[in-house]
């Protein structure tokens, strides 16, 4: 899938989990995104470009949403979607003070992630 001047729209998950990891690129697939991971954070800084539908695994241990936000604020804002545990509600709540454009957990991501890929896609169509 491309933005409105032709640029492919990347999904870009940041996560060290093998099995999410295989599901996100199989979603992404299916929805018509180019998939790529990055499990270290130069690496998430490396991989993104401004058509990235930015994912963040908040389970995952590297992950600083603070952080990430600062280095990438506009895709955290844009098409930011950060999820965790539903029980981990800090790191939830440190991602929603971070600015990250949606928030949710897990289990939210995993049941419906081509639906919200293909929104968080939508603002690229403007």
């Amino acid at each position: 899938m491309t933005d409105v001047t032709g640029t492919e729209i990347q999904v870009l998950l940041f996560s060290s989990d093998l099995m999410l990891i295989s599901s996100a690129g199989g979603a992404a697939a299916a929805a018509g995104f180019v998939f790529r991971s990055a499990s270290s954070f130069e690496d998430l800084i490396a991989k993104a470009t401004p058509t990235t539908i930015l994912c963040v695994d908040l389970g995952f241990v590297a992950v600083d949403p603070l952080l990430i936000s600062e280095q990438l604020p506009a895709l955290t804002a844009r098409s930011g979607i950060a999820f965790g545990p539903h029980v981990h509600v800090a790191k939830l709540n440190q991602a929603r003070e971070a600015g990250f454009s949606k928030v949710m957990s897990r289990g939210q991501f995993v049941g419906r992630m081509i639906d919200e890929l293909k929104a968080a896609a939508a603002i690229y169509h403007h």
